[in-house]
């Protein structure tokens, strides 16, 4: 199958659920790396921006000072603003503290702010408008001793507002007055976008576009960014399989690139999207060049300063995540991070990425050998916390049981299962279960897997629920949509849209064009069905979803088709995927708190990896955020959920129960939360946890 890039920005399945490692005071180790954020951390007192004399270390209270929390792989993007990895988040959660949180019970309240909301009319009465009026708590202070003040968090609101954001939030989107004028840097963006709009549906859809701006485009953008260097991929083999003749070129990357346009565009033009290319090419010139001659709008109209600790947002519509879309965010210190921002320009900015500064109960101190360290901040708002360092150390997932047993780590979050639960027991050390706010996945890309009755019958091969009640047990369910049951909105009541039927699974292979020839094998054009998958379990096929896939390899080798699996590490796996070297892969969400689905599967959505492309569901998207009443909003989401089924792109496989586990030996029990639950946990509140 052909294969191209997918740009991916995956949450990982665990988010904000920490292992940990005890560490003796004495055996304590010295810091080699300190993070250049103006803090001290030799042990000497240091002075706050008021000149007032603050301890710099946190006092340990029992035998144990250190607690070393065991998580997973590192991207070393440790900023609210442009992390995309779960486990980075983990790790810097604690520097920060954010205007609003969900509570037990998964409710937005006050934490270091406050946000209400206020309907009112538009000016001219024909539309209703939402206000919200955000503020910071009076007195708190950055690590490094400034002030918090409401300037901090409209800081961030333009950075998120920026035409040249690329991060994941989508705050650019919004419905708030006057972002569209700044986001495009004039007032009458409206004329100038519906003309470039008109442009290119004139000269660039598929049936319109002249080959030469075709081969640009696929030059231009690398091959929709599937082209990532000469040893990106097996290129030479590639070409040769596509019956052309690479010879004498092999090491030339630019005869290479050139032979490779030629052939996609002669085979594949249809399955390319030049349209949106072009669409965002015109986009990005005409912001370009409203920015070269100087900056026109330097301010959002819908963002007000009342004082030094409020501001207003008013939207132009309802939105059923306003107040967490203004609220629902980290509050980063502007003087730190802003600096040397200017609008256009996030160079500076970015440059902080891996040495994060912020108001939290801990301070970063380092990154380095796979470990983060933090330490206690002693000016936090809150309660002071009890344990001196916390270090986020990398754990292979089959380690973290052995390791907390052992007396290496303190607090881990293992796959959960009934072996797990019996050697925690067993072990006389303690554990809790909640659900998980996500769900386990496998992806086909309809990108490089362009025909439906393909995708169809590879969802009819996978067999999920024996493979899930033999990893699981009760401690997971098979759930029919790509949505967390969590979420309030997920439909409860869905069928199952793909039963396993391998007959049902050849039916669409043969629609699709595919028959056996005289070898056997199931074949189109000439070319085996051959499709790869990956999965991230290291090589030990120690994974949920594991049985499915080599369920589907003996199902299709039956037909004469293959399934090549790749189990490799989570990073390498992430890589392949964003190299498009893969047709499935088998990953999960977590951290999933609304039925906001638009970054997923909208058309524009920065992790739509599987290229979903669809304007019925983007159309879906907008009027769920628009709509209040519950039950209006559940028939939507049931609505999109099946128009996501229906396209063959995800199969939802569980939703499982996640387990952290505790070392009863290192870690105070007793300060652990009373409840824990899926939005609440000991991370939640680790400034007051303590050690033995």
């Amino acid at each position: 199958m052909k294969k191209r890039t997918l740009l991916l920005i995956f949450l990982l399945c665990l988010a904000f659920s920490f292992t940990a490692c005890g560490s003796k005071k004495d055996d304590e180790t010295n810091q080699n790396d300190t993070a250049d954020d103006g803090a001290d951390v030799d042990g000497d007192d240091t002075a706050d921006a008021d000149g007032e004399k603050v301890p710099d270390k946190i006092v340990a209270t029992g035998t144990y000072d250190t607690l070393v929390v065991g998580t997973q792989t590192f991207n070393g993007v440790f900023s609210p603003m442009f992390s995309s990895n779960a486990y980075d988040v983990q790790a810097y959660d604690p520097v920060f503290v954010a205007i609003s949180r969900l509570d037990k019970d998964g409710v937005l309240v006050d934490y270091a702010g406050h946000v209400e909301a206020k309907e009112q009319p538009s000016e001219d009465g024909s539309h209703t408008q939402v206000l919200y009026t955000v503020s910071v708590k009076e007195g708190m202070k950055f690590s490094d001793g400034e002030p918090v003040t409401i300037d901090d968090v409209i800081f961030q609101y333009y950075v998120f507002a920026d035409p040249t954001y690329d991060g994941s939030s989508t705050f650019s989107t919004l419905d708030i007055v006057g972002l569209k004028e700044y986001y495009y840097d004039t007032p009458d963006y409206t004329a100038q976008i519906a003309a470039i709009t008109a442009d290119v549906e004139s000269k660039y859809t598929l049936d319109k576009i002249s080959a030469d701006d075709y081969k640009a485009y696929l030059k231009d953008s690398s091959l929709d960014g599937w082209w990532q260097g000469i040893d990106s991929y097996d290129w030479v083999e590639y070409l040769k399989g596509e019956g052309y003749d690479p010879t004498g070129i092999e090491t030339d990357a630019d005869k290479l690139l050139e032979m490779l346009v030629d052939c996609e565009y002669t085979k594949y033009a249809a399955y390319y999207d030049p349209q949106s290319y072009y669409q965002a090419k015109g986009e990005s010139e005409f912001i370009t060049g409203n920015l070269e001659d100087g900056v026109d709008v330097d301010t959002i109209e819908g963002i007000k300063k009342l004082d030094e600790y409020t501001c207003t947002v008013l939207f132009d519509s309802v939105n059923i995540y306003g107040d967490r879309e203004v609220a629902y965010l980290s509050i980063v210190p502007e003087h730190y991070y802003g600096k040397d921002f200017k609008k256009g320009d996030l160079s500076a900015v970015k440059a902080l990425n891996g040495s994060p500064l912020g108001s939290g109960p801990y301070k970063f101190v380092s990154y380095q050998d796979n470990i983060v360290t933090l330490e206690g901040n002693p000016l936090f708002f809150g309660e002071t916390p009890k344990i001196p360092t916390v270090k986020f150390q990398v754990t292979a997932q089959e380690d973290m049981v052995d390791a907390l047993i052992g007396d290496q780590i303190d607090i881990t979050d293992p796959s959960a299962s009934q072996d797990v639960i019996d050697q925690i027991e067993e072990a006389g050390d303690s554990y809790s279960l909640v659900d998980n706010p996500g769900y386990g996945y496998i992806a086909v890309s309809a990108k490089t897997i362009p025909d439906i009755n393909v995708r169809k019958g590879l969802m009819h091969l996978m067999n999920r629920h024996p493979a899930v009640e033999s990893y699981y047990g009760d401690l997971a369910e098979v759930i029919e949509r790509p949505m967390t049951p969590t979420v309030s909105e997920y439909p409860h009541g869905a069928t199952e849209v793909y039963a396993y039927d391998p007959a049902k699974a050849l039916e669409y292979f043969t629609t699709a064009g595919y028959a056996k020839d005289g070898s056997g094998k199931l074949v189109k054009d000439g070319e085996q069905l051959q499709i790869t998958v990956g999965i991230g379990s290291s090589g030990t096929m120690n994974h949920p979803s594991a049985p499915i896939l080599t369920q589907m390899v003996n199902d299709m080798a039956g037909m004469g088709a293959e399934l090549i699996i790749q189990d490799i590490d989570f990073s390498t796996l992430t890589t392949k995927v964003d190299a498009g070297e893969l047709d499935m892969w088998v990953m999960a969400w977590g951290n999933s708190t609304s039925c906001d689905l638009t970054q997923l599967f909208g058309s524009k959505g920065n992790d739509n990896t599987v290229g979903l492309y669809s304007d019925e569901v983007d159309a879906l998207q907008k009027q769920i955020l628009q709509t209040v009443d519950f039950d209006e909003r559940c028939a939507l989401v049931a609505q999109e959920l099946d128009l996501i089924m229906d396209a063959a792109v995800y199969m939802p496989v569980y939703q499982r129960k996640n387990m952290e586990i505790y070392n009863a030996s290192t870690i105070n029990l007793e300060t652990l939360p009373e409840e824990t639950t899926t939005y609440w946990n000991y991370a939640s509140q680790i400034y007051h946890l303590e050690m033995q």
